[in-house]
């Protein structure tokens, strides 16, 4: 019969000590994929009870986010509004009420969706996974994180908590177009972060999702934001991406489409966030 786990916290997590355990938080995305498939020598642990993966606060200059921390709660965070706001877009259009309730965020990056709507935004605003496993913690970037449906951690490592330089000054967004108005799956996303500077954006960052893999930089859309002409050049970058990235896909004529209606509804909302920081 497979085997649940529920420790308390990571220290009996880790104790285990068995081969093959299968970490689960929400379980939104795992429980669909996985049902009646189990062996009966399965262990599942269920890190819904750890309360170090928990909690939104700032430290340091830096706004923590645990890995356990829901949509719901992302969207609705003061902190998570102010300082990444491109993650709260992309936790409020993601799945349906029910799930945004129950769906972790940590879980979402972890599971590494090509579709998934979290991670696109974490890597624009520059976030940074707290990897833990028996042997400690380390820190990586997420977008080293995510590949096609199957995430890069290795055996016994989870996603702690992610870490976000707290930046002020800096404003973000987040959009995606998906097969219907509600409780839809991102056929494309884009999230962008920077700080205003006159009429035009510096340090940016950006990242397109469902282009083969979750959080795809374009460096040529950065670029584009630091230059006059962005209403023009954003559009022609994010379809040259997705041509190198998908070339010759039958989808790649809807794909450029959609980025082009995205870059325009970006820009607009980066111009909207930047004249409320004024």
């Amino acid at each position: 019969m497979t085997a649940l786990e529920r420790p308390r916290s990571l220290s009996e997590l880790f104790s285990l000590r068995r081969a093959g355990v299968t970490f689960v938080a929400g379980g939104t995305d795992w429980i669909i994929r996985n049902r009646g498939r189990l062996s009966d020598d399965a262990v599942v642990a269920d890190l819904s009870l750890i309360d170090e993966m928990r909690g939104i606060s700032l430290d340091g200059g830096y706004l923590r986010i645990g890995a356990l921390e829901t949509m719901t709660s992302l969207h609705r965070s003061a902190l998570v509004r102010k300082y990444a706001s491109a993650l709260a877009d992309a936790a409020y259009v993601m799945g349906s009420e029910q799930i945004r309730n129950r769906a972790t965020v940590g879980g979402n990056v972890a599971n590494s969706s090509p579709a998934a709507d979290t991670p696109p935004a974490l890597a624009a605003l520059g976030a940074e996974a707290v990897v833990a496993s028996a042997e400690g913690k380390r820190r990586v970037p997420v977008e080293e994180i995510v590949g096609r449906n199957k995430n890069n951690l290795a055996e016994g490592e989870l996603i702690k908590e992610f870490i976000i330089p707290a930046d002020a000054e800096r404003i973000s967004a987040f959009l995606k177009v998906g097969s219907r108005s509600q409780v839809s799956i991102s056929r494309i996303n884009v999230a962008a972060a920077a700080r205003p500077q006159g009429g035009l954006y510096k340090e940016g960052r950006l990242f397109v999702g469902t282009l083969g893999v979750a959080a795809r930089r374009c460096a040529a859309a950065e670029a584009a934001m630091g230059a006059p002409g962005l209403e023009k050049s954003l559009p022609e970058a994010l379809c040259a991406l997705a041509a190198e990235a998908i070339p010759g896909r039958p989808t790649l004529p809807y794909k450029q489409s959609a980025l082009r209606a995205l870059a325009q509804d970006l820009c607009a909302k980066l111009a909207e966030r930047r004249a409320a920081d004024e």
